[in-house]
């Protein structure tokens, strides 16, 4: 087979409505489900290069995403409600790992509803242990820096990604 040979690959508007729903009843995972779908979406743009003008172009892109803000939708409360737990837990690797997987955006919206889940008492105590962790952290790299004005957090054995998820935390809550 030549690297220039191709095949024809035709999709009604039926037909991917069926597939977006199958997919989205197919697995529990919203993120697989997320990330599927963004793909699917991609592809067809990419490779619909004929066919960007139509109508039914236009349907199943809006289909495709239809479905696809319902899986972000799912998605961010599936991370909300990790960052309630992980927030109550005083996790900054859990914390880190959640802010690591959304925009500064999606990060900011899902902290504001875990924030709204706890009690001003929760949300008090939350605020001194994220200026104090963070406070520590900075003494501890500035320490393994060796240099004044200059952080070394992996010397220190801090993970960056912990310290900046703390920090956007600590930003978070500072009006308190």
């Amino acid at each position: 087979m030549s690297d220039m040979e191709q095949i024809t690959l035709r999709l009604s508007v039926p037909e991917i409505e069926q597939y977006c729903a199958d997919l989205c009843r197919g697995t529990s995972n919203a993120s697989r489900k997320h990330a599927t779908l963004i793909a699917l979406e991609g592809f067809i743009t990419t490779h619909a290069s004929s066919d960007t003008f139509s109508g039914p172009f236009h349907k199943i892109i809006s289909i495709i995403q239809q479905y696809s803000e319902q899986t972000r939708s799912q998605l961010l409360k599936q991370y909300a409600d990790e960052l309630v737990t992980a927030l109550s837990r005083r996790n900054a690797g859990e914390i880190a790992r959640i802010h690591d997987s959304l925009s500064r955006n999606g990060f900011d919206q899902i902290l504001e509803a875990a924030l709204d889940k706890l009690s001003l008492t929760d949300q008090m105590t939350l605020k001194e242990w994220a200026e104090s962790w963070s406070s520590d952290a900075e003494n501890k790299a500035l320490a393994a820096s060796g240099f004044p004005d200059a952080f070394n957090f992996k010397g220190a054995g801090i993970a960056l990604s912990d310290y900046r998820a703390v920090c956007e935390l600590k930003r978070k809550l500072s009006p308190l």
